[in-house]
């Protein structure tokens, strides 16, 4: 088996997924929340048991909560902002870009090390390898068509299906930290019980 990969590495790949999920689950997101992270789970050489369910299933309701707790929040800094430079739309496209940077930040910090495990001498983690790879093509096509809409259709809002994408990519985060947290938990208390036995 292979190794299996750190929480840090888990969370990334979640997001990366998640967002990647949404784009072809674009009109049932909440399937896209529970692909996401169960294919990560997967992929990471994780067991898909009850306890694994359970905490993905609170991670998501979690991750939605903490999620629209930061739009919230965004929002009412935004109104005491108020315009910048004579336009309402200033901060929030600036610290929306600074979001989508991090996010491709990450994107492409995760394709390196898919591209680097994928080498003939390596070939440590290949279908998660593919799958990060393939999120990564689905995400570029999907932001491309809309953007491409967008410009044709600048009545429509197509660009706010990128803004789902990313708040997928940080729902299916936070799941991935509650889900692997609850498992945590259960193995140690799983381990406890075991040494009671003995």
């Amino acid at each position: 088996m292979r190794a299996r990969g750190s929480a840090r590495v888990l969370v990334a790949d979640a997001c990366i997924l998640t967002a990647a999920a949404l784009c072809v689950l674009l009109f049932v997101p909440p399937l896209a929340l529970l692909v996401g992270p169960g294919t990560v789970w997967v992929l990471h050489d994780r067991r898909l048991d009850r306890t694994a369910v359970i905490g993905g299933l609170i991670g998501i309701v979690v991750g939605i909560v903490a999620v629209g707790a930061c739009l919230v929040v965004a929002a009412l800094v935004l109104d005491l902002i108020g315009p910048v430079g004579g336009s309402e739309f200033t901060v929030p496209a600036t610290a929306l870009a600074v979001v989508a940077m991090a996010f491709l930040v990450l994107l492409v910090a995760l394709d390196v090390a898919a591209v680097r495990d994928l080498m003939p001498a390596r070939r440590v983690r290949t279908r998660l390898d593919i799958a990060r790879l393939v999120s990564t093509a689905v995400i570029a096509v999907f932001v491309s068509v809309m953007s491409l809409l967008q410009a044709t259709r600048p009545n429509g809002e197509f660009g706010d299906a990128g803004v789902f994408a990313l708040g997928a990519g940080a729902v299916g985060a936070v799941t991935m930290m509650v889900m692997s947290a609850v498992h945590a938990r259960a193995d140690r208390r799983g381990g406890v019980g075991t040494e009671a036995g003995a």
